[in-house]
C-alpha cells in the first residue's frame, strides 16, 4: 500500500505541475476507488469530489463524468443521506439532457427511481420508471429497458402481481436476447418472489431452479478461469526454478574449468571430482523436480476440492435454505409439505453423494490408491449395487436388470469393483429418460479377463466427448431431470480400474444410449 501511495503522490505532483486536468481526474478517481473498495466511504467521497471539481474546466463532459456522479450518489445513499444522493443524480440528469447524452440520461433515470423506491416514494418512482422505460425504447437501449421493467414490477408486486409477472417476463426476454445471465438470474429471483406471494409454489421453485442454474454457470466459468490462472502460475514457478538450477550449474562448471587450466597436472583429478559433483547435482535436481511435481499435484487437488465445495455444494445448500425459509414462513397443505420434504431429501442426498465423492477422490489423490486384491463372486456385488440404487431408479421408472454367470469370479479389490459398478449405474440412471432400461452383462472373451458392460437407453454421448474420455474425463452435464454431479466419481472410477490392471471404454450414439465396458482380471 505504501508503494501505491508513493506512486499516487508522484502522479499528483506531475499532473499538478503540468496542469493536466485529465490526469488529475484519473488520479483522483483511482484514489476514490481504492478507498471505496476498503469501505472508507468518507475518504472515497473526498477524492471523488476533487475529481468532480476538475470537470468544471471542461466545456463538454465525457461519459466518465456521469459515472462519477453515479458513484458519488451511491456512496451518499450508502451513508443514508438520500437528499445528497438525489442532488448528484439530478445534476447528472440535467447535464445529460442538456448535452443529449441519452444513454447516461436513461441510466440515471433508473437510478433516481431506485432511490425513490428505497425512500418508499413508490408513486413518484413509478412515474420516473415509466419515463425511463419510454426513453429506453425510444433510443433502443434494451438493457436499461429491462432495468426499468424490473423496477416497475417491484412496485406493482405490492398491488398487481399479475402485471408484475408480465413485466418481469418481458424483461427476461430482453435479458435472454442480450445473453446477459447475471441480469436473467436477477429476474428469475424477482419472479420467484412474486410467485411465492401468489402462493404458486411450483412456479416459484422452477424460477429459483433457473436462477441457481444461471448462478452455477457463472461460478463455473469463474472457477475455470481461476484454475487456468493457477496452472499458469505453477508452470512459471517451475520454469524459474529450472532456470536458476541451470545457472548455478553453469557457474560451477566455469569455476572448475578455470581451476583445471591453472593447476594443469591435477586436471584428471579435477575432472573426476567434477563428474562426481555433477552426478550429485543431477540427482538433487531430479529430487527437486519430483518434489515440485508433487507440490503442484497437491495444490491442484486442493484447488479442485475447494472449487467443487464452493461451486457444486452451493446449489444444494442454497435450494435447501430456500425450502426451509418457505416452510418456516408459509402455511402449506399436507401434500405441499410432502413435496417440500421430498425436494429437501433430494438436495441433501446430492450434497452427501458429492461429499463422499470428494472424500474418496481427495484421499486417492493425496495418499495414493491402495489395492487389496482378492477372489470374489461378481453377482452378489452387482445385486447389492442394484438394491442400493433401486430407489433412485424408481423415481424415474427405470428398470434395472443383470444377466451374469453365477460362478463368475474376479481377482481385484472388491471395494473398488463395487464403487465402479455403483458409479456407472448411478450415471446411467442420471442420463436415462423416464421409463428406460439399464442392463448389466458380462462375457469372458479370453482366459484371464472378464468384460462387464453397463448399457442404458439414455441421451448418449457425442463423438467429441467420447474422444475426450479416452485421454481425460467427460465434461460434467446435467441429467435428464437436471441432476448434476461433480465428475469426480467417473474420474475415480478410471483410477480404480487402472490400479486393478483393468481397462475401460465406451460405445455411444446420441439419443440412443451408452454402453460402458470394464475389463477386469479373473481368477
Amino acid at each position: 500500500m505504501d508503494g501505491n501511495k508513493k506512486d499516487f503522490d508522484h502522479a499528483l505532483e506531475y499532473y499538478q505541475d503540468s496542469r493536466d486536468s485529465g490526469g488529475l481526474i484519473k488520479t483522483y478517481e483511482d484514489m476514490g476507488k481504492a478507498h471505496e473498495e476498503k469501505g472508507e466511504r468518507d475518504k472515497a467521497l473526498s477524492w471523488y469530489l476533487r475529481a468532480l471539481t476538475q470537470y468544471e474546466h471542461h466545456k463538454t463532459t465525457p461519459e466518465s463524468y456521469f459515472v462519477l456522479l453515479e458513484n458519488i450518489g451511491q456512496l451518499y445513499r450508502q451513508k443514508g443521506d438520500s437528499a445528497a444522493a438525489m442532488h448528484y443524480i439530478e445534476e447528472g440528469l440535467r447535464q445529460s439532457t442538456k448535452q443529449g447524452r441519452r444513454q447516461a440520461e436513461v441510466h440515471l433515470l433508473n437510478d433516481k427511481a431506485n432511490l425513490m423506491t428505497q425512500d418508499r416514494n413508490d408513486a413518484a418512482a413509478m412515474v420516473v420508471y415509466k419515463q425511463a422505460l419510454s426513453e429506453a425504447k425510444r433510443y433502443r437501449q434494451p438493457n436499461e429497458q429491462a432495468e426499468a421493467l424490473i423496477g416497475i414490477a417491484g412496485i406493482l408486486k405490492k398491488q398487481d402481481t399479475g402485471t408484475s409477472i408480465i413485466d418481469l417476463k418481458q424483461a427476461l426476454e430482453i435479458a435472454q436476447s442480450l445473453h446477459e445471465p447475471k441480469l436473467a438470474a436477477r429476474i428469475y429471483e424477482a419472479l420467484a418472489s412474486v410467485y411465492r406471494q401468489q402462493q404458486h409454489y411450483d412456479e416459484a421453485m422452477s424460477a429459483l431452479a433457473e436462477q441457481h442454474h444461471l448462478v452455477d454457470s457463472l461460478l463455473n466459468a469463474d472457477t475455470v478461469k481461476e484454475i487456468s490462472a493457477l496452472d499458469s502460475s505453477y508452470m512459471l514457478i517451475r520454469s524459474r526454478e529450472k532456470s536458476a538450477n541451470l545457472e548455478r550449474i553453469n557457474r560451477v562448471e566455469q569455476a572448475e574449468l578455470r581451476l583445471a587450466v591453472v593447476l594443469g597436472a591435477a586436471v584428471l583429478m579435477l575432472l573426476l571430482l567434477l563428474w562426481l559433483y555433477l552426478r550429485k547435482v543431477k540427482r538433487l535436481n531430479s529430487a527437486l523436480q519430483h518434489l515440485n511435481e508433487e507440490l503442484t499435484n497437491s495444490n491442484r487437488v486442493k484447488d479442485t476440492l475447494f472449487s467443487v465445495i464452493g461451486h457444486d455444494l452451493k446449489g444444494p445448500a442454497a435450494s435447501a435454505t430456500q425450502l426451509f425459509e418457505m416452510m418456516e414462513t408459509e402455511d402449506f397443505t399436507a401434500n405441499e409439505m410432502k413435496g417440500m420434504i421430498t425436494e429437501l431429501r433430494k438436495q441433501t442426498s446430492a450434497a452427501l453423494q458429492l461429499l463422499q465423492a470428494l472424500f474418496e477422490w481427495g484421499k486417492a489423490q493425496l495418499q495414493g490408491i491402495k489395492v487389496n486384491p482378492s477372489e470374489f463372486l461378481v453377482q452378489p456385488v452387482v445385486e447389492r449395487c442394484i438394491n442400493l440404487l433401486s430407489q433412485q431408479a424408481a423415481q424415474k421408472n427405470i428398470k434395472l436388470s443383470a444377466q451374469l454367470p453365477e460362478d463368475l469370479k474376479l481377482y481385484a479389490d472388491a471395494n473398488h469393483f463395487e464403487f465402479i459398478i455403483r458409479n456407472l449405474l448411478s450415471n446411467a440412471i442420471k442420463f436415462s429418460y423416464e421409463g428406460g432400461t439399464i442392463s448389466i452383462g458380462a462375457k469372458i472373451p479370453s482366459p484371464g479377463e472378464a468384460i462387464l458392460s453397463v448399457k442404458d437407453s439414455g441421451i448418449g454421448i457425442s463423438a467429441d466427448q467420447q474422444a475426450v474420455f479416452l485421454t481425460s474425463n467427460l465434461k460434467v452435464n446435467f441429467g435428464t431431470k437436471q441432476e448434476k454431479g461433480s465428475g469426480l466419481g467417473l474420474l475415480l472410477t478410471k483410477d480404480y480400474i487402472k490400479a486393478n490392471h483393468g481397462r475401460i471404454w465406451l460405445e455411444s450414439e446420441e439419443g440412443k444410449g451408452t454402453t460402458f465396458y470394464v475389463a477386469i482380471p479373473t481368477v
